[in-house]
C-alpha cells in the first residue's frame, strides 16, 4: 500500500512543473439601498455581452458570491434585480471589482405587490470543458422524470432500455450533485424514474472529464445538480401527474419544501406514483442446424415507486458551510410475462406456452456529508465530501412452461437477492495563484462490498426442491485509492489545463459455492490536456482541443463465476477473467457567437468489454460478458441554438459517428447518426408550447444491430395563479412509431428481437409553489454548486 501511495503522490506532483485554463474565479460584492442597508434576496446575473455566464442571490446581509472563467482585460456585467426596486446593471473590465463592492438599489416608485417574476436562463449556457443544462424555469422542468429530462436534453441520447450516451456508444458515468451513482444501465435507468424534473436545478454534461473527475467514464459524465432553494422562510411545491398510456394509467404526487432562517437551511421532498403498462413483442431464434424458436410475449407490468430526500445547510460564515444529506429510492416492479413457444426442429415440431412472474424489490439509501470553504476571494477552495450508499435487491423469477411434448415441461423459479455497501470519502483543494493561474489537488477513497445469492429451485408437485448446480453464493470487495492535480494558466487569449491522476485498484471476488477467489490488483495513470484559445472574445469565438485516458471497470455482477436460467432458451453468465478496459479520447472543435458549437472526435478502446449472445449445447442462447480486442470510435457533433423569433427559442444537435468493434471471430463496422430538435415557445400571459423531436439511425451495441427509431412530444403550458401554477398537457408519440427492434448475429445463429411498450401517451400535470416568510415577495436566480455508483 506504501508504494501505491508514493507512486500516486510522485505522479501528481510531476505535472506542477508543467506550466499551462483559468481558474472558476469568485466574484464577490453588496446591495445596499439608498439608506446603505443591506437587500436580501436580490437576483443577480453575470453577463458577458448577451451570454449568461452565472447567477445568484444576495445573503441577508447583501453580500453575493458569484465562480466564473474570468479573462483579464475583458469587460464584464453585472446585472441586479428585486421586486419593490429598480433594476441596475454595473459593467466593469475584470480584475477591476471595485465598483462591485457596494450596489445601491432605488426603490420603485409602482411597486407591484404579490406579484412573481421570473428570469428564465438560457436552457443551455457553455464553459470551456462541458456545457450546462438549466433544467430549472424551462419547459424540461414540469411532468418529467429524471431520465425523461436527460433524453430531451440537448446533446444527450437515451435508448428505449434507459441507456445514457453523449456521443458514440460508449455510456456515461452518471453523478448527483457530486456523488457517483454506481449502477448497472437498467437499475440506474429506473432510480432515475424516481426523480422529479420539479426537483433539478441543472445538468452539467462532461464529453471528455479532467483529473478531477474519477477516470472510470469513457462515454463521460452527466451531472445532475438538485435545487438548493436559499429564500428566507419557509417555500415549497406540491405536484400531481396523470397518464394514460395505452390501456392503462400512470399516476404521482409529490411535494417538496425548504426553510431558511438566518444561516440555517433546511430541505426535504418525497414522491410516489404507480406506473402501470403492458408491452407486446416478439424473439425469433434462427441456428445454425437450420432450427427455430419463435416466441409471441405480452408484458403486464405493476410498478410501484417512491423517493425521498431530506437534510439541511449550515453557514458557518459567508466563506464555510457544511450540508448533510440522506435520500432514498425505492421500487416494486411486479412483472408477470405470457409467451406463445414454437420450436421448427429438422425432424420435429413442438409448440407451447410459458408463464413468468418476476418480482423485484429495490432500494437505494444514501447519506452525505459535504463542507466547503472558499478561502480567498480569487476562488481558492476546500471541498470535502463523505458518503454512504447502500443498495438492496430482492428479486424472485418464477417459470412455468408447458408443451406438445411433455418431457419438456418445466417448473422453476431463482431467487436473487443482493446488498451493496459503498463507502466513500475525498478532499479537493483549488489555489487561485493569481488571476491567470490556479492549480487543484484531491484525495478519494472508496470501498465498496456486495454479497450476491443466487437460489435455483425445481418445483416436484408438491415441494421446491434445491438445484444445486445452479445456485451460487458471491461475495464481492474492491477498493479505489484515488488521486489526481491539474495546473491551469492563462495566455493572452490561451487558456491551458494539464492533469494528471492515479488510481490504484484492489478488488477480492470469492464463490462461496466454488471456492473460486479472484483477486485484481492494478494502478493506472490517466493524464489529460485541455487548450482553449478565443479568436473573437466579443463575438463569442474559440476553438478548443482535449485529451484524457479513461478506464471502464467490470460491473461487479459479471465477475460472479454463475449461471442463471432466464428462461427455457436463455442463460445469463458471470465472467470471472474478465479485466478492464481502457480508453483514449480526444476531442476538437470550435464555438461560434458563443453558443453555435462544432466538434470531432475519436475514442480507441483496448480489452474491450462487451456483452455478446452465442449459441451453447442445446441450443440454449448463452449472454456472456467478455474482453475483446478493441473498439474504434470517430465521429462529428454539431450543436445550434437559434432564435427563430421573439419568444420562439430552438434546439438543434447532430451526432454522426462510425463504429468498429473487433470481436476476435467478427469485426463489425458501422456509421450512425441521431438528430434532435427541441422548440420552446412563448405566448405571453396566454400559454408556453415546446416541441421536442428525435431520430435515431441504426447502430450497433457489441454483435447486436439496433434499428432506427423516431420519438415526438409536444406539450402545453398554462401559467396561474400569478404564476405560481404550471398546469401541463403532454402528448408523446402520437404516431406511435417509437418500439425496440434488434438484429444479433453470432456465427450462423441470428437473433430477431422486437418490443412494442406504450409510448402514444397523454399526461396532464399540475405544479404549485407557495412561499411563507417575511421574504414573500422576491425572484430568484437559483446557483447551485456542484462522484459513487455505475457498475452495480
Amino acid at each position: 500500500m506504501n508504494k501505491v501511495v508514493i507512486k500516486i503522490v510522485v505522479a501528481c506532483l510531476c505535472v506542477l512543473r508543467i506550466n499551462g485554463l483559468l481558474a472558476q474565479m469568485k466574484l464577490c460584492g453588496r446591495v445596499v439601498n439608498t439608506n446603505s442597508k443591506p437587500v436580501a434576496a436580490v437576483s443577480v446575473m453575470l453577463m458577458k455581452d448577451t451570454t449568461f455566464l452565472n447567477g445568484g442571490i444576495s445573503d441577508e446581509k447583501g453580500n453575493f458570491q458569484l465562480a466564473a472563467d474570468l479573462q483579464q482585460g475583458i469587460k464584464y456585467a453585472v446585472k441586479l434585480s428585486r421586486t419593490g426596486y429598480n433594476a441596475i446593471q454595473q459593467v466593469f473590465v475584470y480584475p477591476d471589482t471595485a465598483a462591485l463592492q457596494m450596489l445601491v438599489l432605488h426603490e420603485a416608485n409602482n411597486t407591484l405587490k404579490d406579484v412573481t417574476v421570473t428570469t428564465t436562463k438560457p436552457l443551455v449556457t457553455r464553459k470551456a470543458d462541458r456545457y450546462i443544462v438549466n433544467v430549472e424555469n424551462s419547459f424540461l422542468a414540469n411532468g418529467n422524470s429524471g431520465l425523461d429530462v436527460l433524453q430531451k436534453s440537448p446533446g444527450l441520447w437515451v435508448s428505449p432500455t434507459g441507456s445514457i450516451k453523449i456521443r458514440g456508444s460508449q455510456s456515461v458515468m452518471v453523478m448527483i450533485n457530486d456523488v457517483v451513482q454506481r449502477m448497472s444501465d437498467s437499475e440506474l435507468a429506473e432510480y432515475l424514474r424516481t426523480l422529479r424534473s420539479e426537483d433539478i436545478s441543472k445538468i452539467e454534461v462532461i464529453p471528455n472529464p479532467p483529473s478531477e473527475y474519477e477516470a472510470s467514464a469513457s462515454g463521460g459524465i452527466v451531472h445532475i445538480i438538485l435545487k438548493k432553494g436559499r429564500r428566507l422562510g419557509l417555500t415549497g411545491s406540491v405536484f400531481s401527474q396523470y397518464k394514460q398510456q395505452g390501456k392503462d394509467p400512470f399516476a404521482g404526487i409529490g411535494t417538496s419544501l425548504d426553510y431558511k432562517l438566518a444561516k440555517l437551511y433546511l430541505f426535504g421532498s418525497y414522491s410516489y406514483n404507480i406506473d402501470r403498462t403492458r408491452y407486446t413483442g416478439y424473439n425469433d431464434v434462427h441456428y445454425p442446424d437450420s432450427s427455430n424458436i419463435y416466441n409471441d410475449n405480452f408484458r403486464y407490468n405493476d410498478n410501484k415507486r417512491q423517493q425521498y430526500r431530506i437534510g439541511g445547510s449550515y453557514d458557518f460564515s459567508k466563506t464555510q458551510s457544511l450540508t448533510l444529506q440522506s435520500s432514498g429510492a425505492g421500487s416494486t416492479l411486479d412483472q408477470n410475462f405470457r409467451s406463445g413457444i414454437s420450436y421448427t426442429m429438422p425432424a420435429t415440431f413442438i409448440s407451447g406456452e410459458a408463464n413468468t412472474k418476476w418480482l423485484r424489490t429495490l432500494w437505494v439509501g444514501s447519506v452525505t456529508g459535504n463542507y466547503v470553504w472558499n478561502i480567498d476571494t480569487l476562488g481558492s477552495t476546500l471541498k470535502a465530501i463523505a458518503d454512504y450508499t447502500y443498495n438492496t435487491k430482492d428479486e424472485s423469477n418464477t417459470l412455468i412452461s408447458n408443451y406438445s411434448d411433455p418431457s419438456r415441461n418445466a417448473y422453476y423459479r431463482t431467487i436473487t437477492p443482493s446488498r451493496t455497501d459503498m463507502y466513500s470519502a475525498q478532499t479537493d483543494y483549488s489555489k487561485a495563484l493569481n488571476e491567470k493561474s490556479a492549480w487543484k489537488v484531491g484525495v478519494k477513497y472508496v470501498w465498496t462490498k456486495r454479497s450476491n445469492t443466487i437460489i435455483a429451485e425445481n418445483f416436484n408437485g408438491t415441494d421446491w426442491i434445491k438445484n444445486v448446480a445452479g445456485s451460487n453464493d458471491f461475495l464481492y470487495d474492491e477498493k479505489l485509492l484515488m488521486a489526481y492535480t491539474s495546473f491551469e494558466h492563462s495566455f493572452k487569449r490561451t487558456r491551458i489545463k494539464v492533469g494528471l491522476r492515479g488510481e490504484q485498484t484492489y478488488s477480492k471476488g470469492h464463490s462461496l459455492t466454488s471456492d473460486e477467489t479472484i483477486n485484481r490488483n492494478y494502478f493506472g495513470l490517466f493524464p489529460s490536456l485541455f487548450i482553449d484559445h478565443s479568436l473573437d472574445d466579443k463575438k463569442g469565438n474559440s476553438v478548443h482541443i482535449n485529451y484524457s485516458r479513461r478506464v471502464r471497470r467490470p460491473a461487479y455482477n459479471d465477475l460472479n463465476p454463475y449461471r442463471l436460467q432466464v428462461h427455457d432458451y436463455t442463460v445469463l453468465t458471470g465472467n470471472p477473467d474478465l479485466q478492464p478496459q481502457f480508453t483514449h479520447s480526444i476531442q476538437a472543435g470550435v464555438t461560434l457567437w458563443h453558443n453555435f458549437t462544432g466538434d470531432v472526435y475519436a475514442g480507441f478502446t483496448n480489452q474491450f468489454i462487451a456483452q455478446t449472445a452465442s449459441t451453447v449445447s442445446g441450443n440454449i442462447i448463452e449472454y456472456k460478458s467478455k474482453n475483446y480486442p478493441g473498439n474504434t470510435e470517430y465521429g462529428v457533433t454539431l450543436n445550434a441554438p437559434v432564435t427563430v423569433v421573439k419568444g420562439w427559442q430552438m434546439n438543434n444537435g447532430l451526432n454522426v459517428y462510425h463504429a468498429y468493434n473487433d470481436l476476435d471471430s467478427q469485426k463489425i463496422s458501422m456509421t450512425s447518426w441521431n438528430v434532435k430538435s427541441s422548440h420552446s415557445i412563448s405566448i405571453k400571459k396566454v400559454l408556453d408550447i415546446d416541441v421536442y423531436l428525435e431520430y435515431t439511425a441504426p447502430y450497433t451495441t457489441a454483435n447486436t444491430r439496433m434499428a432506427s427509431n423516431f420519438y415526438s412530444e409536444i406539450g402545453f403550458t398554462r401559467r396561474m395563479f400569478n404564476n405560481k401554477g404550471r398546469l401541463r398537457l403532454t402528448l408523446a408519440d402520437l404516431p406511435n412509431v417509437y418500439r425496440e427492434k434488434e438484429l444479433t448475429t453470432y456465427g450462423k445463429t441470428t437473433i430477431n428481437f422486437y418490443q412494442k411498450r406504450p409510448t402514444r401517451v397523454v399526461a396532464l400535470s399540475f405544479n404549485y409553489n407557495f412561499k411563507i416568510g417575511k421574504e414573500f415577495k422576491k425572484k430568484q436566480i437559483e446557483s447551485s454548486n456542484s462522484e459513487e455508483k455505475s457498475r452495480m
